[in-house]
């Protein structure tokens, strides 16, 4: 098989919009088949992220500077990935072998929160067609987080001891971070600690500020390695630790959400030509929110959600040679388990036990085989099977007795009664398969074109919310929702075709897709009388009376659109880099949008970067959204254009110091993404209840970082 060199575009090691204190000096595109992350290659349709960040910590956002990536906004540690117009539970973000399992039943604690910026050393992200081999469930798309690891060191060398210390303040919110690694390698041992902290207030814009949008977490990691020849064992402890940080976009904020995650990897080869790699994981985490502590209580009065998730998971893959190619099976599995309860602080009696022993448990099995039939020739084809087992306890609360009236507890007691009784074990079959051709035109131009079928079967808030609430999975629409046990798993159907131009320092890589998904999930009016005569009484004197009560429903959907990065280099220090994307959603089965899509938006920048130094300015513009969601009564947004400079030098070796400006011109904007605003606090800032989040004012950073 011709051994191909990929590379990361220059764009994508520049500083990020809103995140990256200052430019990457990169003379050179990196080749990502030198790049790899404890074995890993970066396979030809990867796009690596190095995050170079800000004070602005949520890793989140570095899917920003991602064709075709985006991000929800729910807060500023609670960023909901976003691929192509699918999001939440539809994209498998991995971290070392492992799946997050958020224990917020409305993701305050997303997946790629856990990691901060400071301690991700590279983001990757499948561009189109994620691999079989790349989760269990990948329907809208895959992502890998990854933090930094020594490497072993040769024969014969003394030990290597490295370290990289950075920090930052941002003006906008007088938020500061700081994080330190070090990490120490023999030939045989390797040891490696991670500790971060940051904080910050309130985000300000040209209108007021976004309360509560304060932040304070600490973040940590500890690790050893053992490697003996072509042997290596990992072992990682994750620890996260958020204190109370906003959500405005959801009816609670966070006040602690605390939890540690273990880790362990093997990989190594026998026989010379057969690769083994397997892992175990284990998660425990414990979250806390009301809707007080950081924000004005509502006047339906005070409430404490109390949310724990656990559960452990596990992969074994093998690769061997078969018939001129690499043909990859293997096992994984993910079993999880949640519960969440409500209470209020003023009233001891009141509780709802809203989900209880919820478990989702998956086990699968997968064959993936890469050839080279042709010369100029490559070949991807995958399969997948996936068993899902769900089920859930028995759910209760004091509504039935205590609700203001006789009628109300007969319907509280009618919706408690009704699911008890009901069959709530389910199981799904899935299965997935992928197609991916490449075939070098030229040395220059390659071609890709590849199909795919991809499922997912319901979150457990989909399948088992079974009372009128916003335990949502964090899709911060303001509606009230129930879940139906009887769900069908998604299925997509999805067709890509794209190119790959590399000429000298110019690259361009434009790609397009179609995707129909029968019985996509999404929320519609209920049938459900007595669910929705609760919903009447719990929006009466708000602003939300009036509006439906949602269940979620299979429909189908229509996904397609557009993405591309480019870029060239002039006069050697010259860089000019841009993204484009492009993504529509509809309803196939009548006239509608489908809910929070991002409008077409783009990133031009242009450099000027030495070996010592490097300063630059970057536009990022997204157009207006008017193609918006009938049915969740979706606000539409405006276009909105920002300017950014940002600058950084080495003062000596190892040390760097970065400044910049982000939204230099202050603009006032929406973000269609973020979600709609549920804080009072906010009306007085001039944003109404139900109105989207502004985007962040004008912010000036300055960073420092020292690695050795």
């Amino acid at each position: 098989m011709k051994s191909k060199n990929y590379i990361v575009p220059p764009l994508l090691l520049v500083p990020l919009t809103l995140l990256a204190p200052s430019a990457v000096c990169a003379e050179e595109p990196i080749e990502l088949e030198s790049m790899e992350i404890e074995g890993e290659i970066i396979r030809p349709n990867m796009t690596g992220v190095l995050p170079e960040q800000g004070g602005l910590n949520d890793a989140a956002r570095l899917l920003k500077s991602v064709p075709g990536g985006n991000v929800n906004g729910l807060g500023p540690l609670s960023g909901i990935a976003q691929y192509r117009g699918l999001y939440g539970d539809r994209v498998n973000v991995d971290f070392k072998g492992m799946n997050y399992k958020p224990a917020c039943t409305n993701s305050m604690d997303a997946p790629l929160s856990h990691v901060p910026a400071a301690m991700t050393s590279l983001l990757k992200i499948y561009r189109g067609i994620a691999p079989v081999s790349s989760g269990i469930e990948t329907i809208g798309g895959a992502i890998v987080q990854e933090t930094k690891r020594p490497a072993f060191t040769e024969a014969g060398e003394l030990v290597d001891w490295t370290g990289k210390f950075s920090s930052g303040f941002n003006s906008n919110n007088d938020g500061w971070y700081g994080a330190l690694y070090s990490g120490l390698a023999t030939e045989h041992h390797r040891f490696h600690a991670y500790g971060s902290k940051e904080f910050g207030q309130d985000y300000e814009y040209p209108g007021g500020a976004n309360v509560p949008t304060e932040h304070d977490r600490e973040a940590a990691e500890l690790g050893y390695g053992f490697r003996y020849k072509e042997h290596i064992v990992d072992m990682d402890f994750n620890y996260n630790h958020t204190r109370p940080t906003g959500t405005p976009a959801l009816p609670m904020d966070i006040t602690v959400s605390e939890g540690g995650i273990f880790t362990t990897s093997y990989q190594g080869k026998v026989f010379d030509d057969i690769g083994i790699k397997a892992s175990y994981n284990y998660q425990d985490i414990r979250h806390t929110m009301d809707n007080y502590t950081l924000r004005q209580p509502p006047k339906t009065g005070k409430r404490i959600s109390t949310n724990y998730s656990d559960g452990f998971g596990y992969k074994l893959a093998i690769d061997f040679p078969l018939l001129s190619g690499i043909m990859l099976v293997g096992a994984d599995g993910d079993n999880a388990n949640h519960d969440a309860l409500v209470t209020n602080p003023d009233q001891a009696a009141f509780f709802v036990n809203n989900f209880n022993g919820a478990q989702r448990d998956r086990y699968g099995f997968f064959a993936e085989w890469t050839v080279s039939p042709l010369e100029d020739f490559e070949v991807e084809l995958g399969a997948r099977v996936n068993h899902i087992e769900m089920d859930t306890g028995v759910v209760s609360t004091s509504m039935t007795t205590s609700a203001p009236s006789p009628a109300m507890q007969a319907n509280w007691s009618k919706l408690v009664n009704d699911f008890n009784s009901a069959n709530r074990s389910k199981t799904d079959f899935n299965y997935d398969l992928t197609a991916v051709l490449r075939y070098d035109v030229t040395e220059e131009l390659q071609v890709e074109v590849g199909f795919a079928r991809k499922t997912r079967s319901p979150s457990y808030q989909e399948r088992y919310l079974w009372a009128p609430f916003e335990a949502t999975g964090g899709l911060a629409d303001g509606y009230l929702y129930i879940g139906d046990i009887n769900l069908q798993p998604e299925k997509s159907y999805q067709g890509e075709l794209g190119f790959t131009w590399r000429s000298g320092s110019f690259y361009f890589s434009p790609r397009a897709f179609y995707r129909y998904i029968d019985d996509y999930i999404q929320g519609l009016p209920t049938s459900n009388a007595t669910a929705a005569a609760i919903a009447t009484a719990l929006y009466k004197n708000s602003n939300r009376a009036g509006l439906p009560l949602l269940q979620f429903t299979n429909i189908d959907a229509i996904l397609y659109g557009t993405d591309l990065e480019a870029g060239f280099r002039v006069m050697e220090n010259w860089r000019v880099d841009g993204i484009l994307s492009y993504v529509n959603g509809d309803r196939a089965d009548q006239k509608d949008n489908l809910y929070r899509i991002a409008p077409l938006n783009g990133q031009l920048s242009l450099f000027y970067d030495t070996a010592k130094w490097s300063v630059g300015s970057e536009i990022v513009g997204y157009w207006r959204q008017g193609e918006v969601s009938k049915f969740n009564n979706e606000p539409k947004t405006a276009g909105y254009v920002l300017w950014n400079i940002r600058g950084q030098a080495e003062l000596y070796k190892g040390l760097q110091f970065g400044v910049g400006v982000e939204n230099l011109l202050d603009k006032e904007y929406r973000v269609h993404l973020n979600g709609l605003n549920r804080s009072l606090n906010n009306v007085d800032n001039g944003t109404d209840i139900g109105q989207r989040l502004p985007g962040i004012g004008r912010n000036v950073y300055v960073t420092l970082n020292y690695e050795w």
